[in-house]
């Protein structure tokens, strides 16, 4: 959210009892309602990263252009009256950076990481993250299904066993093997969900989902609509299928099941999503009005305005310094 403001550092003329009358009247011109309405969008926008990342990317326009727009307004004016100052546009700049992107963003990536965790209390142990990673890994292992395994059950499901066991293992090695400031990064980020979990918890869901793979690809191979896919995705394997066949072989038009499989996967892998995205959304409404109070007032006026000033009382005095020097060497 941008909320425009003023600082206490910027150089005022006194305010006589006019400015005073003036300054009771103004209005901000970009304090309008629908637009601090669209100001939200880039923290929604960072919210909803995970079920929609195209239109997060979209969402970031409005506000980056509304920073200009304040930016070279606080600039041109103060109040109510012309008087440009860069100082102003500086002090700004940093307050909406700060309240309007970084702080927010970081908020929402932490709503959205303590999803995962409480999850894990609420789900049997098994966290956002880990059914991320387990959702992920089989639709990689579909499309590494090759010759015979896709006709052979048992040989199905050991290759989706199998190679989640060697994914697994390889998680807590790379996290035995990770320096400490990698593990903290890592486990912030959740790369190291599978080797968190119990290795029973996460073969367990893993498993109940291979099942109904082997369930879906029964019911396509006999030509029969499985409710766990869409009527659009079961049509589209009727369609490709026997083409597929006919050209290529038994071999590629397996490509046709693999659609239809991963339809599924996906299916499980927005409702992961979403709950991430929910935790994200919660973090975003909660932090909005203290974040905002916390930049406006401690971390400008304690850190940042009294940094601007001594910039630029260090640019006059070494301007001040240069002149001495020209006048000294002209004598």
């Amino acid at each position: 959210m941008i909320y425009p403001v003023e600082f206490g550092s910027q150089n005022k003329k006194p305010e006589t009892s006019q400015n005073k009358q003036n300054n009771k009247k103004y209005h901000d011109p970009l304090n309008q309602k629908w637009m601090v309405a669209l100001s939200y969008s880039n923290e929604i926008g960072a919210a909803i990263y995970e079920i929609a990342p195209k239109l997060s990317q979209i969402l970031w326009i409005p506000p980056i252009m509304y920073l200009g727009a304040d930016i070279y307004d606080k600039y041109k004016n103060d109040r109510n009256h012309y008087d440009p100052s860069r100082t102003r546009a500086v002090e700004q700049a940093i307050y909406q950076g700060l309240s309007s992107f970084i702080f927010p963003a970081v908020a929402i990536l932490a709503g959205q990481n303590l999803t995962s965790p409480i999850a894990k209390l609420l789900n049997k142990g098994l966290s956002v993250n880990a059914k991320k990673d387990t959702l992920l890994h089989m639709s990689n292992a579909v499309d590494q299904c090759v010759g015979d395994i896709f006709d052979d059950k048992v040989k199905f499901k050991k290759f989706f066993s199998e190679s989640l066991e060697n994914k697994i293992r390889a998680c807590k090695n790379e996290k035995q093997s990770d320096h400490w400031i990698k593990k903290f990064f890592k486990n912030l980020s959740g790369r190291y969900a599978l080797a968190n979990c119990k290795k029973s918890k996460i073969m367990e869901y893993a498993n109940e989902n291979i099942d109904m793979l082997v369930k879906i690809k029964e019911d396509l191979q006999a030509k029969k609509k499985p409710p766990e896919i869409s009527l659009a995705s079961y049509k589209k394997y009727m369609r490709e299928y026997p083409v597929l066949k006919e050209t290529y072989g038994e071999i590629f038009a397996n490509n046709a099941l693999r659609y239809s499989l991963k339809t599924y996967i996906n299916k499980l892998q927005f409702a992961n999503k979403l709950l991430k995205t929910i935790g994200g959304l919660v973090a975003m409404i909660i932090s909005i009005k203290p974040i905002d109070a916390f930049v406006k007032k401690v971390v400008m006026p304690n850190y940042i305005d009294p940094g601007i000033e001594r910039f630029n009382k260090a640019l006059i005095d070494s301007s001040n310094l240069k002149k001495h020097i020209k006048r000294e060497n002209q004598k």
